[in-house]
C-alpha cells in the first residue's frame, strides 16, 4: 500500500485530524469529505501503510454511521488487510484490534452473525495483548461481542461479558461516557430478557451519566432516550414513551446526514406504542415507514426486517385484514 511523503503526508494528516474532529461532534457529511480527501492523498504517495489504515478505518466508521454498510465494510476490510501485512508491534496490534471491532460490528449490523462472532473473538484476543496499556480497546471489543451475544439470544454470555467490561471500567477509572454506554447496553440486555423495570433503571442511569460526559453529542443522548423509551413503552406508559421516542426522532432527523437506520428504529418504537394504545391507523403508517427504510438499508432477509413484518402482520390480523396479514 502506498502513502504520501513530505508535503502530501502533512496534508493527509491534517485532513485525517479534521475528519476525526467532525466525526467526534457528529457531523458525518463533513467527516466523510475530509476522510475521502485524506485517503486520496494517502494513495497518491508511497510507503505509509499505517497512515492508510488509520484513514481507512476512520472512513469506515463514518460510512457505517451514515448507514452505508457496504462502503464501510470495504474500507474496514482494507484497514484490516493492511494492518495484517505489517510486522506485529503493540501499536500495530492496538490498531488491528480497533479495526476488528469495527469489522465485527458491521458484520453484526448486516445480520452476518457467524462472521461477527469469529471476527470479534479474534478482536478480543488481539485487544488482550495490549489491554494493560490500552484498556479501552479491550472494553470496546468485549462490548461489541456482548451485543452480538444478546442479539443471538445468548443472554447469560452477554451478561458475563458486560460484567468483565464493568471490572475493566472500575479498575481503570473509566469516565462517565464509558459508564453511560455500559448502562445503555445493560438496559438493552434487560429489555431483551423481558425485565422492563430493570431496563428502565439502567436506561435512566445511562441518561444521567451521559449528562455528565464531556463532550457528548446529541446523537449519544438520543440513543439513551431511545432505550429509555423502549423500556417505558414495554410497561404500557404510552404517553411518556411517545414523548421520548419523538425526542430521539427529532435528533436523528436533524443530524447531518439524517440517521436513517435510527429513524426507522424510532418509527418502529412509535408504531408499537400506537399499536398497544389502540391506534391502529397511526401504528400501521409507522410500521410501513420503518419497514421501507430497513428493507432499503438491510435487505429483505435481515432479522430487523422480519421483526417489523411480524408486528405489522399482527396488527393487520387484529383488524381482520386476513389476506394482507397472511401475506
Amino acid at each position: 500500500m502506498r502513502g504520501p511523503g513530505g508535503r502530501g503526508l502533512r496534508r493527509s494528516l491534517r485532513r485525517l485530524r479534521a475528519a476525526r474532529y467532525w466525526y467526534s461532534i457528529g457531523e458525518l457529511d463533513e467527516a466523510a469529505r475530509a476522510s475521502r480527501h485524506a485517503l486520496t492523498l494517502a494513495q497518491a504517495g508511497n510507503g505509509q501503510p499505517v497512515l492508510f489504515a488509520d484513514i481507512a478505518l476512520t472512513l469506515a466508521r463514518v460510512e457505517i454511521e451514515r448507514d452505508d454498510y457496504a462502503a464501510g465494510h470495504a474500507h474496514v476490510l482494507d484497514a484490516v488487510q493492511v494492518l495484517e501485512s505489517i510486522t506485529g508491534t503493540s501499536e500495530r496490534d492496538r490498531r488491528l484490534a480497533w479495526a476488528l471491532v469495527a469489522l465485527g460490528g458491521n458484520y453484526r449490523r448486516m445480520g452476518r452473525y457467524l462472521q461477527a462472532v469469529e471476527t470479534l473473538d479474534r478482536g478480543v484476543r488481539v485487544a488482550e495483548t495490549v489491554a494493560i496499556a490500552q484498556p479501552r480497546v479491550l472494553s470496546a471489543a468485549l462490548t461489541e461481542r456482548a451485543i452480538t451475544a444478546k442479539e443471538l439470544g445468548d443472554y447469560d454470555r452477554a451478561a458475563d461479558i458486560y460484567m468483565w467490561v464493568r471490572q475493566i471500567q472500575q479498575s481503570t477509572g473509566a469516565g462517565p461516557a464509558d459508564a453511560a454506554t455500559l448502562e445503555h447496553n445493560l438496559s438493552g440486555l434487560a429489555y431483551s430478557r423481558g425485565c422492563y423495570p430493570v431496563a428502565e433503571l439502567h436506561a435512566r442511569r445511562a441518561v444521567d451519566q451521559r449528562h455528565r460526559a464531556t463532550p457528548a453529542t446529541s446523537i449519544e443522548f438520543a440513543a439513551d432516550l431511545a432505550v429509555l423509551a423502549a423500556s417505558v413503552a414495554a410497561q404500557f406508559r404510552h404517553d411518556e414513551a411517545r414523548v421520548l421516542f419523538e425526542q430521539a426522532l427529532v435528533v436523528y432527523r436533524a443530524a447531518r446526514p439524517p440517521r436513517r437506520y435510527e429513524i426507522a428504529v424510532q418509527l418502529h418504537g412509535l408504531a408499537g406504542v400506537e399499536h398497544s394504545a389502540g391506534r391502529p391507523d397511526q401504528a400501521e403508517q409507522w410500521y410501513r415507514e420503518a419497514l421501507a427504510i430497513k428493507e432499503e438499508l438491510l435487505g429483505g432477509g435481515h432479522p430487523d426486517v422480519a421483526l417489523i413484518i411480524g408486528n405489522l402482520g399482527a396488527l393487520l390480523h387484529q383488524q381482520h385484514r386476513e389476506p394482507e396479514a397472511a401475506q
